[in-house]
């Protein structure tokens, strides 16, 4: 998505709704602001975690199929037994 802004005599921006809404950005999120090159990079800061899992565990959804709730609760008993067993 690319849009064109004006930077104000104060230096400051509108972000164009339809890419707030895209981003969604909402009124009071902080943004973090990176030179990167020669370019300005603009993202949220506040990005909700839950998203962030979610969309990495969609990615890498499949590519360990031997991975399921029993071989998670093997190695959580596993991990538990040995912290047991060094206290």
């Amino acid at each position: 998505m690319q849009d064109m802004i004006k930077v104000s005599s104060k230096g400051q921006i509108v972000l164009p709704a339809k890419l707030r809404k895209k981003a969604c950005i909402k009124k009071g999120d902080i943004l973090i602001v990176n030179l990167v090159g020669d370019k300005v990079v603009i993202e949220p800061l506040n990005k909700s975690k839950k998203e962030d899992w979610q969309q990495i565990l969609e990615e890498t959804a499949g590519i360990w199929p031997h991975v399921d709730s029993k071989y998670v609760e093997e190695l959580r008993s596993a991990a538990q037994k040995r912290l047991e067993e060094t206290l």
